[in-house]
């Protein structure tokens, strides 16, 4: 079972977020299809279902985590099918849902570009920005938020091409719960090991920030945090049903305080 959801899956992985085709379940293969007339609506909402939940077993192993993971994967399944009022499933909705199993994810530590663009806020395509977002998804379904039942996900992009992600984690002393953005940011200081030049040089230029009920923003903590880093950088939000906002962070935090702001301050 565990090799025929994998098989399933990846027959439509490369192609995500391509224009509006939906995915039909198609009941003589027992394959997921891509489709531009859609067919077994409900049939293809209870495959997707029932072959993310089979997953769960065959991966966790801790009962609790199941019931965690299960209960926020039904509640994204539950909200996009409401949102929509049980109409076909759209790819990026099957993209963005898969990835509450392991096994079914899409990972991605380096965007692709094949045309070697330099990557700027500005010159990324709609292909890299979907492929940000899928990232963000990805991250979201590790957060730690038993307490708010709140799960986001963040995924920062530099120059080289590099995604970082984060989650939400929660702690039973409220004061010390860490956003996505902030994890996120953290990881990228880690791995590249140069918190300075990732600052003077703007390398951070984008992140994508995943929740339900969005596109929502970074709250104004993570705002600070990320403008410390790039004023400029594209702030993408997104809703777990792939409707994405895009915004520059100076817009989202006018007339913020940063470096520059300490570097004026300076008497020689």
């Amino acid at each position: 079972m565990r090799y025929f959801l994998t098989s399933v899956f990846c027959l439509i992985a490369s192609l995500v977020f391509c224009g509006e085709d939906f995915v039909t379940f198609n009941d003589q293969t027992q394959n997921f299809e891509l489709t531009k007339e859609p067919g077994q609506i409900e049939l293809t909402w209870q495959k997707l279902q029932s072959y993310v939940q089979e997953s769960f077993s065959a991966n966790e192993t801790i009962k609790d985590d199941v019931l965690s993971i299960n209960t926020a994967f039904l509640n994204d399944l539950a909200y996009i099918k409401a949102k929509k009022s049980g109409g076909a499933l759209k790819e990026t909705e099957f993209e963005m849902l898969k990835q509450w199993a392991k096994e079914l994810q899409t990972e991605k530590n380096i965007i692709d570009n094949p045309q070697n663009i330099e990557l700027s806020p500005s010159t990324l395509t709609e292909v890299m920005k979907r492929e940000l977002v899928l990232q963000a998804q990805r991250a979201r379904t590790f957060a730690y938020a038993p307490y708010s039942k709140f799960h986001v996900g963040s995924a920062i992009l530099t120059k080289s091409g590099h995604i970082y992600t984060g989650a939400n984690y929660e702690n039973a002393a409220y004061g010390s719960t860490l956003c996505a953005e902030g994890s996120a940011i953290a990881k990228t200081v880690s791995f590249e090991n140069r918190g300075t030049s990732l600052q003077m040089q703007e390398e951070i230029i984008a992140v994508a920030v995943v929740l339900r009920g969005g596109p929502g923003s970074p709250c104004g903590n993570c705002r600070q945090s990320l403008f410390e880093f790039n004023p400029n950088m594209l702030v993408i939000m997104a809703d777990v049903d792939g409707e994405i906002l895009e915004k520059p962070l100076s817009e989202l935090l006018p007339m913020g305080f940063g470096p520059c702001n300490l570097k004026k301050a300076e008497v020689k």
